[in-house]
């Protein structure tokens, strides 16, 4: 009899525990509370098109401000930050392409270290060289130490710092005699370069011969998969094809999975080319020797972001496809309590799936036009044999336009 009281107890207390454990789902209706909205910008400047021979744009690929409305532009292809005050004036240049102090190789973020200093983010090998606002160069970061015992190569893909906390995604890559094994994380790393959370990995494993990459299998939310709150949560859609957002606290723990009903764009045949096309751009040698396999819709969440006050917007794949005349982009915004509060229209110059907004902490909106071209002819560039080499990108030039939100 005791032996049966002790089983149940213990039963019990196994229930107990993985329901403690499991986090609340927001389950959204699919219509939010407070309907659709408009926001409306004002232009404050813009530099760049046909008509500036003044300020040269390669391609930009990251925009971030400061408390003085000074704009920052991370241009992937001159692998430089070029900075702009609230009036559109060039003030100066940051870092540059090489190998020396305040020199990186091959750009792919950039940050505003905990200390104020700029971090320059390179891809691979992984690390971050600061350099402070004088652009004199100030050391470098490198998470997780790259310690070479640990064996393979280590990648940063990218960066996020808000109130002193840095969070980074990236791979650790080893190579067998046959296959290589990337093991991609989204994690928290202190000053000194220590992990102190983790919040999601995943292993993939990849045949050097008669390989098949699927997009689907294969995916990663390195590029516009997760985000970073001001408070420290981590917002990270770990699934292509669904609609769900795990939020973490700070020390790891996922807090609740954020939902809402949502119907995926399915590709049409360019589109479908398109997504074959961008699969390992840097690859493009070997891709006769690969199996591409490519799902017959877009990722359902393109990018996200989390405003000061708390609330998260999400841009899903068909707020940039059938916008009004007038509309970039549409976002769906949740409250601080994973609601689904309403939709919100960008109004402003630009096609969204052409031009790229950027928002910054400030209450800055950047507009980059022309940006999803330059990046796809600058990825093709980097598929030839000379990499230094910096060559002139075919096409409209960029523009960029700086817009505060009314």
């Amino acid at each position: 009899m005791r032996s049966i009281r002790t089983l149940l107890l213990f039963t019990c207390i196994v229930l107990f525990s993985l329901s403690a454990k499991a986090a609340p789902v927001i389950e959204n209706p699919g219509t939010p509370a407070q309907g659709a909205n408009t926001l409306h910008l004002e232009e404050m400047w813009r530099i760049g098109g046909e008509d500036d021979e003044d300020n040269l744009l390669g391609v930009i690929g990251q925009v971030m401000a400061d408390d003085q409305d000074n704009i920052y532009l991370l241009d992937f292809q001159l692998v430089e930050v070029m900075v702009f005050d609230k009036e559109g004036q060039y003030i100066q240049s940051l870092g540059s392409q090489g190998e020396g102090p305040g020199e990186i190789r091959r750009a792919a973020d950039v940050v505003f270290m905990p200390d104020g200093n700029i971090g320059l983010v390179q891809s691979f090998p992984g690390r971050i060289v600061q350099i402070d606002a004088a652009g004199i160069p100030a050391g470098e970061f490198r998470p997780g130490g790259d310690d070479p015992s640990k064996g393979g190569f280590f990648a940063l893909r990218g960066a996020a710092s808000r109130n002193g906390r840095m969070v980074f995604s990236g791979a650790r890559i080893t190579r067998g005699e046959k296959s290589r094994t990337a093991v991609n994380f989204v994690a928290a790393y202190g000053e000194e370069g220590q992990r102190t959370q983790l919040f999601y990995d995943k292993t993939s494993v990849r045949e050097f011969r008669g390989q098949e990459f699927n997009e689907t299998v294969e995916y990663f939310p390195h590029e516009g998969g997760w985000t970073l709150g001001p408070e420290g949560r981590v917002y990270i859609n770990t699934d292509r094809n669904d609609y769900a957002i795990n939020v973490y606290t700070p020390d790891g723990t996922l807090e609740r999975t954020i939902k809402r009903p949502f119907q995926s764009w399915k590709r049409n045949d360019e589109e479908m080319q398109t997504a074959k096309d961008n699969i390992m751009p840097w690859r493009r040698r070997n891709r006769h020797r690969m199996n591409l396999v490519v799902d017959s819709t877009e990722k359902d969440i393109i990018r996200m972001r989390v405003a000061d006050d708390g609330r998260l917007w999400v841009l899903n794949s068909r707020g940039l496809r059938e916008q009004a005349e007038g509309i970039h982009s549409t976002w769906d915004v949740f409250d601080t309590d994973g609601k689904f509060e309403k939709t919100v229209a960008i109004a402003c110059e630009g096609v969204g799936l052409r031009d790229r907004l950027f928002f910054t902490e400030n209450g800055m909106v950047v507009l980059v036009k022309q940006y999803a071209d330059a990046l796809k002819s600058f990825r093709g560039l980097n598929n030839e044999e000379n990499e230094e080499e910096t060559e002139v990108i075919e096409g409209k030039p960029l523009e960029v336009i700086c817009y505060r939100i009314k």
